[in-house]
């Protein structure tokens, strides 16, 4: 009865380790981009890249499926140093236990002349389970527009009368926000 006690009271005190799920893998490629890229580890940042990754990068003109490709986008890590980039918010959505999409809102910063350039951003990454592990599947980052272009903007239609037929009987949606 002793040893049954003993038993019972050590499985009840062990550590247990947190088991962690694709949420929390895909979240450590995150993080390592945003290290590898404050360093200007450009060998770092694209080594996080499925080896058939697409990346639609910030500053880029056109779509880039190779890896040669995003290594040469990513070289410009090395000019106007330090830099650095502040994720503000994001938002996961667990599309499989092989696939985590993370959206979000961030700021690149770099120094030019000695003057700090803020560059505010929105981002999107499919991080996927591959053979070397997880890695980004899906890159793409524009610049957030500016609201005050957006204030500008004409107002939204509110006489549905006016809306092209095709739009009109489209289906309402719901956005819904998640974690």
């Amino acid at each position: 009865m002793r040893k049954l006690l003993l038993a019972c009271a050590l499985f009840l005190i062990w550590p247990v380790a947190a088991s962690s799920g694709p949420k929390e893998d895909a979240l450590l490629v995150v993080e390592q981009f945003k290290k590898a890229f404050d360093a200007s580890d450009v060998e770092g940042v694209v080594k996080l890249f499925a080896p058939d990754a697409v990346f639609l990068g910030t500053v880029s003109p056109v779509l880039v499926t190779k890896t040669d490709q995003i290594d040469k986008y990513f070289q410009g890590l090395r000019q106007f140093m330090p830099r650095s980039i502040t994720i503000e918010e994001y938002s996961t959505i667990v599309v499989s236990e092989n696939a985590v999409l993370f959206a979000g809102m961030d700021t690149f910063s770099q120094t030019k002349d000695g003057s700090v350039i803020k560059t505010p951003a929105r981002f999107t990454m499919l991080i996927t389970m591959t053979d070397q592990g997880w890695r980004i599947s899906h890159f793409h980052s524009s610049v957030r527009p500016n609201s005050q272009r957006l204030q500008t903007r004409r107002p939204p239609i509110e006489d549905m009368e006016r809306l092209p037929r095709h739009v009109r009987k489209m289906p309402k949606t719901e956005v819904v926000a998640r974690d």
